[in-house]
């Protein structure tokens, strides 16, 4: 949160001077709870985003090691005998499983960083909950807006 509010000021209207003072200003301004402003998007980010990651690296891992395709890309661990990702086939899964897994949980980190800012541009009484910034998205700039 003071991290997305102190990197989100614009310029000649700086709120916070450094991090010790973005936490006294939250803290008196809108209460200790807003310190978690945002934190229910965000742990709707950070669990899925792992486990797809986890669940589609697994997966293609698997498939890798398995396929004739892909014979050439593995390494044989010499102790063992077992079949292991090559340095290649490692890139390839963890690249694939981390695109996929950032393509389904982005929109929850756009509306995570827009309820987290909000407190810093808004009035108490102008600022929206979660499903309100989801529907305003939808309404005012479609799917697109969530991957901006």
């Amino acid at each position: 949160l003071v991290r997305t509010r102190i990197t989100t000021q614009l310029d000649g209207k700086e709120t916070y001077r450094g991090i010790t003072d973005a936490f006294a200003k939250i803290i008196q301004n809108e209460g200790a709870l807003g310190l978690y402003s945002g934190l229910g998007p965000t742990l709707m980010v950070a669990v899925p985003n792992f486990s797809i990651s986890w669940v589609v690296y697994g997966s293609l891992k698997e498939y890798a090691l398995e396929d004739e395709l892909f014979y050439n890309l593995r390494k044989v661990d010499i102790d063992t005998g077992e079949s292991k990702l090559g340095f290649l086939l490692t890139l390839g899964c963890g690249a694939a499983s981390g695109t996929l897994s950032t393509l389904v949980t982005f929109p929850f980190d756009t509306v995570r960083r827009r309820m987290q800012i909000q407190g810093q541009h808004f009035r108490p009484e102008e600022r929206v909950t979660g499903i309100n910034m989801i529907r305003s998205l939808l309404k005012t700039d479609g799917i697109k807006g969530f991957y901006r």
